[in-house]
């Protein structure tokens, strides 16, 4: 992925397949640049560990058209916003566990025994991320790249 300076995370992949709402681009390491290959990259680097990564990517023209228009092994390329990332990112890793610290601060205010305070950081852990995960169930759309070329 570079960033292209227009607030978007852009990465380039190779057409592998097709659904019914959009294509499956493949964005394996062997397309990766050299900082995401060693992982130090935007990120991609860190999730393609294996050797093919496969990302279903939504097509605004219906499927019939969708192979004339992007055959197999051409080039696309997707992007994902930089403000949508953020956000994910806050969803999934800050707003669970300031959930956790704050119960678990309110269990010692009221002179929980450390044990109970420990038991209730990672049961609030556990409820807000599953809550999470129910609330966002038909809302991920928003998150996953868009096809730009």
């Amino acid at each position: 992925m570079s960033d292209a300076g227009c607030g978007a995370l852009l990465r380039v992949g190779k057409v592998a397949g097709y659904t019914d709402t959009g294509l499956i681009v493949d964005v394996s390491l062997s397309g990766a640049c050299q900082r995401c290959a060693e992982g130090r990259g935007c990120g991609m680097g860190l999730l393609a560990r294996r050797q093919q990564q496969r990302i279903i990517v939504f097509a605004s023209a219906p499927r019939p058209s969708l192979p004339a228009a992007y055959p197999l092994n051409s080039d696309v390329t997707i992007a994902l916003p930089k403000r949508q990332l953020n956000y994910l990112t806050l969803l999934i890793y800050v707003i669970p566990l300031l959930l956790a610290l704050l119960v678990a601060g309110a269990a010692s205010l009221l002179d929980a025994r450390e044990w109970l305070s420990v038991a209730l950081f990672f049961s609030a852990l556990m409820c807000s991320v599953l809550a999470l995960k129910y609330l966002l169930r038909e809302r991920m759309e928003r998150f996953r790249p868009r096809l730009v070329s």
